[in-house]
């Protein structure tokens, strides 16, 4: 063998090592977030994802965390037909059986409450359930006293012309912190 050839033979054989090298020990990104008792995922705004700036300055998907992320959660959990899910049957919100049967419109909000405890009891982050009121119930503006009762009227109006369902939920967390979430549905 030639020297040109035992070089180049050495050369390949490190080339070859420092690749095998790459593959069993890939590189740690530069900045790594602690992790977050809620939870980290991807941010979606009406059901898509966020592109945003990376840590670099480049375009890269949003994440969330914290109890924004609980929040998003909740939001997606109730979003979500119970049973449509193949790699978890009973995550989801069970609104199409309780919409099924004609009722009064006091059943079917007392109704959509119940089915909101059940679909959140899934929820291992959540600890119990506070309070949970529609736009024109009082409860309402106990949860946002920064509203007042005029606008809690103009809300529920918005609402029911919308055929839009909404209502808010304070929790209580496992990390002893209180959230209030949003949750909006198709109405009757």
């Amino acid at each position: 063998m030639t020297a040109p050839e035992a070089q180049a033979r050495q050369q390949a054989e490190a080339d070859y090592a420092s690749g095998l090298a790459q593959l069993a020990m890939p590189g740690q990104p530069v900045s790594t977030a602690p992790a977050d008792p809620y939870g980290r995922t991807l941010l979606l705004t009406s059901g898509d994802l966020v592109i945003a700036g990376g840590p670099d300055g480049t375009p890269d998907l949003a994440m969330i965390a914290g109890t924004a992320e609980l929040a998003q959660g909740i939001q997606v959990l109730v979003g979500t037909n119970l049973g449509s899910d193949l790699f978890n049957v009973a995550f989801g919100f069970d609104l199409i059986n309780t919409l099924a049967l004609p009722r009064t419109m006091t059943q079917m909000r007392d109704l959509v409450k119940l089915c909101v405890v059940k679909a959140l009891s899934q929820d291992p982050r959540i600890r119990q359930i506070l309070t949970i009121a529609f736009v024109d119930e009082p409860a309402y503006l106990a949860l946002h006293p920064e509203i007042t009762a005029a606008q809690q009227q103009a809300l529920a109006q918005q609402q029911r012309q919308s055929r839009r369902w909404s209502l808010d939920v304070q929790l209580d967390t496992r990390l002893n912190d209180q959230i209030t979430a949003s949750i909006q549905g198709v109405g009757p």
